[in-house]
């Protein structure tokens, strides 16, 4: 029942469910996050931390940079979550902005990787 419990809180808040729809599309790191979600790191890892103690992510380690993706064994469920209300979900704005800006920094990255870090963040999202 205690991960029910986890599943549930890391669903329940507006912030996470915009940084899981990002991952469900593509692995990113922290930065490359805080510039899609257009938040500060700090409130970004604040949120990472309550989908990790859920279980919903898995992270792995590249030189500095820390990326996210979905797990695996959680995808399913995930995407059945997302498709209940597909229509409000694909209509909101600001998900929409987020697919967007995440789509546009993916695309600054040198071998698949991130190389730009927080330098290209403004200042309060450092």
């Amino acid at each position: 029942m205690h991960d029910l419990i986890l599943l549930s809180k890391a669903f329940a808040d507006p912030t996470r469910i915009r940084i899981l729809n990002v991952l469900r599309k593509t692995e990113s790191c922290v930065c490359e996050l805080c510039d899609a979600l257009e938040i500060s790191q700090s409130t970004l890892s604040t949120h990472l931390q309550v989908i990790r103690q859920a279980g919903i992510v898995d992270t792995r380690k590249e030189g500095t940079w820390v990326y996210y993706r979905i797990d695996d064994r959680v995808m399913p469920l995930l995407e059945t979550f997302f498709a209940y209300d597909q229509d409000a979900m694909g209509a909101d704005k600001r998900m929409k902005r987020d697919r967007e800006r995440i789509e546009k920094r993916l695309a600054l990255r040198d071998a698949g990787r991130c190389h730009l870090g927080f330098d290209q963040l403004d200042e309060e999202r450092r």
